[in-house]
């Protein structure tokens, strides 16, 4: 099973729609199992960065299968193995709220990562977009 970009672009509606509700400029990003970008948006009026933030706890929920904001407790827990694996990969890992994996059917197929708000407001966006494929 593969995430498709309608599917994506249902998405990025739902969790644009919840930060234009909360009145916060966002940026999102859905990327498949493998942490690559599949669709991407930067509302108008999000600050420069939330682009690459949103990217990068994304790929920290797929290349992790869990919560990106789980990570933090990876780092305060065994902070030499997190401070490692940091810049591993191709995009760096954020240990911050935000970033959600994607299953369907019990598989990993992707995640979604939201910045721009405070950590509960890009996981409430992020939640939000899932709600709207049925994926929730």
């Amino acid at each position: 099973m593969a995430l498709n970009l309608d599917t994506a672009e249902k998405i990025l509606a739902g969790a644009r729609a919840k930060a234009k509700e909360m009145n916060v400029p966002m940026s999102f990003a859905i990327v498949d199992a493998g942490g690559y970008v599949i669709a991407s948006a930067r509302m108008d009026g999000a600050a420069l960065l939330t682009p690459s933030i949103a990217h990068s706890k994304a790929y920290t929920a797929a290349m992790f299968r869990r919560a990106s904001a789980e990570m933090g407790k990876l780092a305060e827990t065994r902070p030499q193995f997190f401070g490692s694996i940091v810049n591993i990969g191709s995009v760096p890992l954020i240990a911050g709220g935000g970033g959600l994996p994607i299953r369907q059917g019990g598989e990993l197929v992707g995640a979604i990562g939201a910045s721009g708000g405070t950590p509960d407001q890009d996981v409430e966006c992020a939640q939000a977009g899932l709600a709207v494929a049925g994926l929730a």
